[in-house]
């Protein structure tokens, strides 16, 4: 008997139904099925649990590789799976006997569940309810749900429909018995006994004692399995196109999107929080039309100082160049789960959350220095992430000379946040990334670099990347990277280097003798080399004050 309470399935919903029970009837693993049609097994697995949807093209291939209509497959597991087994000259009760190795329809009649609960036997057999379709003189698993079903088809025992299935998966769930139900309710309403005041020691280890302990997995090789799966990505490539080195980097270039999302599923095994592919989205992170941004201000820097500024004389500028700049930007405070609202000021740090924050910020009158919001030319309020918000704070701060006023906060969007839930990965690629350089490999040097590049640019709303949709994440990240870069410009000025340039992600253009530059705490402000802590000169030139560059 159907439930007409229920609320209809969605498309996506009634599609995965089909995906698993044509991969029941068919005998398939679903690795099988993401050979199939082209897809990694981790994207298959995340499409039907329910982290990433279903494309059109993908449901075309899933029908094209079990040979039915894709209509057909979207009409539900029962007409999908009776198409399949029409296609093969048989129905689906035959072929799940076959593939399960049932026992002939009398011995399976002779030999009930033991789960199912004893029925009187009949002295007749029931009369046919249909065609083929007769009542079991006693409860038999279903060949469809493997719950006890009262009838049988073609001979085998089987649910009529599946909203029988539905009605049986139900009834299958444990209930508490009246008996129960009383004792439960009677332990409410007992008072319990008094107990001694437990002194400040005992309280605290009872805190601790009573404290959920939930199944933990080491999590201290998760860098390392990272690494092992980078390289071996890398060898296979090259294994695959002969040693061509330009094939090899070509086809892992293109393989860069759904690596990174391997690798995130990888390295975030055993971890405290799950990963909410499409959380809900506040207005401000939604784009109005195609064409135009949404609201957040990412404060990237495009600023060149005037050269009136500047001491007179000819001077020497030094192009240095950040490497890795949005790879160290994956180090940054993310919001784990969907963003909730607020009015007015809030601290994110000492509450620990992250997120977006419309503020007006201080007036910004310094010549010497790039202003942290980046080349805007509008006053007034504006929406800004975390890192934005966190360097305005610094500006502010007496370490930094207060420099401007704090911004002033009106709301915000935030959730609880982590600064390291994509550490792991950012380890991996670090470390791989150290060894192409070291060993002059190129290949695996630009396929890291498409790995991390690619999955910022992708993550927030792309077609190249259905598997994660964090728009927030997308912002932030993009937003540390140009606050790592402002805070470089503001060690190099009070390092005592005159500032000329600051632009994008990684470049940096100062007057002075950068390598000698050291911090406060006497170490290296600005180590040469190409690793992600260091600096890499690009080019030099002469100016001299009154004159154009």
């Amino acid at each position: 008997m159907s439930n007409d309470l229920e609320p209809p399935k969605s498309t996506l919903e009634v599609l995965r139904g089909s995906v698993e029970a044509l991969l029941k009837v068919a005998g398939q693993e679903q690795n099988e099925l993401a050979y199939g049609i082209g897809l990694p097994n981790y994207t298959v697995s995340r499409r039907q649990s329910g982290r990433s949807p279903w494309s059109f093209d993908e449901a075309d291939a899933i029908a094209r590789h079990f040979g039915i209509p894709t209509l057909t497959l979207l009409a539900g597991p029962e007409d999908a799976c009776e198409a399949y087994a029409s296609s093969r000259g048989s129905t689906v009760t035959r072929l799940i006997a076959v593939r399960n190795e049932t026992p002939a329809p009398t011995e399976a009649l002779a030999k009930p569940a033991s789960t199912a609960s004893p029925e009187p036997q009949r002295s007749e057999p029931a009369p046919a309810l249909a065609d083929d379709v007769t009542e079991l003189p006693a409860p038999a698993p279903c060949v469809l749900c493997q719950l006890p079903a009262t009838t049988a088809l073609e001979g085998f025992p089987q649910h009529v429909s599946a909203d029988e299935c539905g009605a049986a998966a139900r009834a299958a769930q444990p209930q508490e018995s009246p008996a129960e139900l009383q004792g439960n309710q009677e332990s409410h309403h007992r008072e319990p006994a008094p107990a001694p005041e437990p002194n400040e020691s005992q309280k605290s280890r009872t805190s601790r004692e009573q404290r959920p302990s939930g199944p933990r997995q080491e999590r201290t090789d998760t860098k390392d399995a990272g690494v092992a799966f980078l390289r071996r990505n890398i060898q296979d490539a090259l294994e695959q196109h002969n040693g061509d080195m330009e094939a090899a980097e070509a086809f892992l270039v293109r393989k860069a999107i759904p690596h990174a999302m391997e690798l995130l599923d990888l390295t975030r095994r055993g971890g405290r929080y799950d990963v909410v592919a499409f959380p809900f989205l506040p207005d401000i992170l939604r784009k109005p039309t195609k064409d135009k941004p949404d609201q957040i201000w990412e404060a990237r820097p495009k600023w060149s100082r005037a050269w009136d500024s500047l001491p007179p004389g000819t001077h020497t500028v030094d192009e240095l160049d950040v490497n890795g700049a949005y790879l160290s930007a994956l180090k940054t405070h993310l919001p784990l789960g969907e963003l909730t609202h607020s009015e007015g000021p809030i601290d994110t740090i000492k509450l620990r959350r992250s997120g977006f924050h419309l503020v007006t910020p201080g007036e910004w009158t310094h010549e010497h220095l790039p202003n942290p919001l980046g080349a805007r030319d509008e006053d007034g309020p504006l929406w800004i992430g975390e890192p934005t918000l966190r360097n305005l704070n610094r500006a502010a701060s007496e370490k930094y000379g207060r420099l401007c006023a704090p911004p002033e906060i009106h709301e915000s969007w935030t959730s609880g946040s982590t600064e390291h839930l994509l550490e792991y990965a950012r380890a991996a690629l670090t470390e791989v990334r150290a060894e192409a350089i070291a060993n002059d490999d190129t290949v695996a040097e630009e396929y890291v670099k498409a790995m991390y590049s690619k999955l910022v640019s992708t993550m927030g709303d792309s077609n190249y990347n259905r598997d994660l949709h964090r728009p927030d994440w997308m912002h932030i990240i993009r937003s540390q990277a140009f606050s790592n870069l402002w805070e470089k410009a503001f060690k190099a000025h009070a390092a005592g280097l005159h500032v000329v340039r600051v632009s994008g992600t990684d470049e940096l253009h100062v007057i002075g003798d950068w390598r000698a530059a050291v911090t406060t705490g006497g170490r290296l402000l600005f180590p040469e080399g190409r690793g992600v802590t260091e600096i890499k000169p690009k080019n030099q030139r002469t100016i001299t004050i009154g004159s154009e560059v």
